[in-house]
């Protein structure tokens, strides 16, 4: 018995000796890979689309911290899983990559999953990327709405009067030349307006491509954004959607409730091109 005890007390010795010997080697590899200067960061186990809440993947338990070598640290890199909490993906983030600040937003405002506001609904436009903020807009931000007639459209005097504040529409009216408007008429010049003066972007898909270093960059390409908008301008930017040509400007914080209220831009006709060179 005595025996048989002492060779069960040394198999408990040898079973704690190569337990440290394990955690000893394990140690020293991290060591190797990473030298004595690493950051823990996060990482998502599974690829999360652009436009996500994260709260969900949060509770499911989809992110994990590693250690990363500080020479291969991305800037602005989180490192506390709960930095995430109540914020948006603005690009796809892959599987194993390093979070970062650039790719998150926390938005704003009283929302449905989908992030419309009360009272508002979504539309979504799909633009090239020039006319969508060529790739700097970013989930949550606030953009002003532009629309282009150019010469030419025939335009029914009701759809100017959804687009133009009374004021505006007889400015445009006498630019026109046109002094008892019918049903119908045709544009003597381009024309813009600003369509919507400010709306909050709640879903956007940027197209993406991996560079040599495995990380994702905007590429050019179409665009695709769903607006936050009353019914009333839904309305009118689905119609200028259909008619005319949309852009999309990025405001500052500052402007970001109301925009910049502007009259409508009519474009130079030839006359006033020749008038102009010939002063």
């Amino acid at each position: 018995m005595r025996s048989r005890g002492l060779v069960v007390a040394i198999a408990i010795v040898l079973a704690i000796v190569a337990a440290a010997a394990v955690i000893l080697y394990t140690e020293q590899v991290k060591k190797d890979a990473f030298g004595d200067e690493a950051t823990q960061v996060v990482i998502s186990t599974v690829p999360i689309p652009a436009a996500t809440r994260l709260d969900l993947l949060l509770d499911q338990g989809a992110f994990d911290v590693v250690p990363v070598s500080n020479d291969n640290l991305v800037e602005g890199a989180i490192t506390d899983p709960e930095q995430l909490r109540g914020l948006s993906t603005t690009a796809p983030i892959l599987a194993r990559e390093q979070i970062t600040e650039a790719r998150l937003t926390s938005g704003s405002g009283e929302t449905s999953q989908a992030g419309v506001s009360e009272g508002h609904i979504g539309v979504a436009l799909t633009l090239d990327g020039q006319r969508a903020g060529a790739g700097a807009i970013r989930l949550g931000d606030n953009v002003a709405v532009y629309v282009t007639f150019g010469k030419d459209t025939v335009v029914l005097n009701k759809e100017l009067k959804a687009l133009l504040a009374p004021a505006q529409l007889k400015k445009f009216l006498a630019a026109q030349g046109v002094t008892d408007p019918s049903t119908a008429f045709r544009l003597g010049a381009d024309f813009t307006t600003t369509l919507v003066p400010s709306t909050r972007v709640i879903q956007i898909a940027v197209p993406t491509a991996t560079n040599e270093s495995g990380e994702q960059a905007a590429t050019s390409g179409e665009i695709t954004l769903m607006l936050d908008l009353l019914p009333e301008d839904g309305q009118a930017v689905v119609f200028a959607n259909e008619r005319a040509s949309i852009w999309l400007g990025l405001l500052p914080p500052e402007n970001k409730d109301d925009g910049y209220p502007l009259d409508a831009f009519l474009g130079p006709t030839l006359d006033k091109l020749v008038l102009r060179n010939a002063a």
